[in-house]
């Protein structure tokens, strides 16, 4: 009886972690640190097909909507527009933007009618071809999107249940950071960019600020990174302290 009551609690367990494991049906699971597949690919809003490759080969910030949409993808690209604007950060030098669409059906006149209204939309002047919007096929984007751990699912009225991100891209195609919502907070759209330049060269202020701040999982933000920079601080202190002491010491024997 009692090894069938802990083959029981076994088979329990197991269910638990089987379940616990399972992707969900709707909603974002971070996936940092994973690649995203860069051979795919999609038809861009002029009707050509690119390669996600060609297309990300600098830091990346990328976001899934649906462009007929009732919901929260208009927020969201609003949210992306405005920081954009804000941000110091030129799109197609210091950055790429993204938007692919997550319902198959759509096609590339759709998308062309999206980009045409946001980039208009915007107070700052990009080059058009710093931000793509794409169309595909239910292959791709079920790869692409399982790949970042956005899940979504239609509701059955020609729409979809889904969440809101934007996902910081490394050029090699790491995912590198996920800011969540549809407003985004300058300094953390900045600092996502930044940790996604990997082997890109940054500018003194840039590498000051990625030393300084450091991402909280918790509170999804960056925070200022106290114990790093008190620690660095004091070292050099104690570095320069023993410089003068040695100087010192130098000074008086060659005086004796």
């Amino acid at each position: 009886m009692k090894k069938i009551l802990l083959l029981f609690q076994i088979l329990f367990l197991l269910s638990l972690t089987l379940k616990g494991n399972k992707e969900p049906e709707v909603g974002i699971v971070e996936k940092l640190g994973n690649k995203i597949p860069l051979d795919l690919v999609f038809t861009n809003e002029e009707g050509k097909q690119v390669k996600l490759a060609n297309l990300i080969n600098k830091p990346t910030i990328l976001m899934f909507v649906y462009y007929h949409c009732p919901g929260i993808c208009s927020p969201l690209l609003t949210g992306v527009s405005e920081v954009v604007d804000k941000s110091e950060l030129v799109p197609g030098k210091d950055y790429q933007l993204v938007t692919i669409s997550f319902d198959h059906t759509e096609t590339f006149d759709k998308a062309k009618k999206w980009k045409e209204n946001h980039i208009k939309g915007l107070e700052k002047k990009i080059d058009k071809n710093s931000w793509a919007f794409l169309v595909g096929d239910s292959i791709s984007i079920r790869k692409i999107t399982n790949a970042v751990g956005f899940y979504f699912k239609p509701d059955g009225r020609g729409d979809f249940v889904h969440g809101a991100a934007i996902y910081s891209i490394s050029p090699d195609g790491k995912i590198i950071r996920y800011l969540f919502g549809t407003e985004f907070n300058p300094f953390d759209f900045k600092m996502a960019v930044l940790e996604a330049e990997k082997g890109i060269p940054l500018p003194t202020v840039n590498r000051l600020l990625k030393f300084c701040y450091s991402y909280d999982p918790s509170g999804r933000t960056y925070v200022f990174n106290f114990t790093r920079v008190f620690g660095t601080v004091m070292l050099l202190g104690l570095a320069v302290f023993f410089v003068i002491l040695i100087s010192k010491k130098k000074k008086k024997n060659s005086e004796e």
